[in-house]
């Protein structure tokens, strides 16, 4: 008695797709080295030997010096199961936030530390405050708010989170900043926006 998996598989409709990628797998040309988008709707054969060596992701392109266009920001919140930490006085709890500026140079983002969510858990229902940057610079995030109230003239402290993050989603133009970071013992350079323009 055959079954629910032997039913599929003999289907007409199964096999005969499961055959048709197989003989165009074979027809397709291996990739070009500069250019690994597929054109058409069948893909191609990645070059296997081409692979990085690394089992790091890709380079940062360095952007020193460069002017770009903020195409888009996104703060992505954590995750319920994300462990509390404590602030250094140890009696506030917070999680890091997600908060990321994408550039329209070359497809690349950076990623900005510093914006978290506070707990407001109330009658064992866990919730999260709005995001939040602190002022001070002494973070990424809190420097990006530092560069953008000086490009308006404000302080820190006169910039809301709804200003600062409108203003980074209206596309705007700045110059950027190559900084190593350094972290666990890990020095990262970072394309950090340096000022407005």
């Amino acid at each position: 008695m055959a079954n629910e998996f032997e039913d599929m598989y003999n289907k007409d409709d199964f096999n005969e797709e499961d055959t048709k990628i197989s003989e165009d797998t074979e027809k397709t040309e291996p990739a070009e080295e500069a250019d690994l988008v597929s054109t058409g709707s069948k893909g191609q054969v990645y070059d296997i030997t081409k692979a990085p060596k690394t089992a790091k992701g890709p380079e940062c392109v360095d952007l020193d010096g460069k002017e770009i266009e903020i195409s888009k920001v996104e703060v992505v919140l954590p995750a319920v199961d994300t462990p509390w930490k404590l602030s250094k006085n140890g009696k506030v709890k917070y999680k890091n936030c997600i908060f990321a500026l994408f550039y329209d140079n070359e497809g690349q983002k950076e990623y900005y530390s510093g914006l978290k969510v506070f707990d407001r858990t109330r009658d064992g229902v866990q919730k999260y405050s709005d995001p939040t940057i602190q002022n001070g610079a002494t973070t990424q995030a809190s420097q990006l708010k530092k560069t953008y109230s000086d490009f308006k003239g404000k302080t820190s402290e006169e910039v809301s989170m709804h200003e600062l993050l409108s203003f980074l989603s209206s596309k705007p133009k700045a110059q950027i900043k190559g900084k190593d970071f350094e972290y666990e013992g890990n020095v990262t350079r970072k394309n950090i926006v340096e000022k407005f323009i």
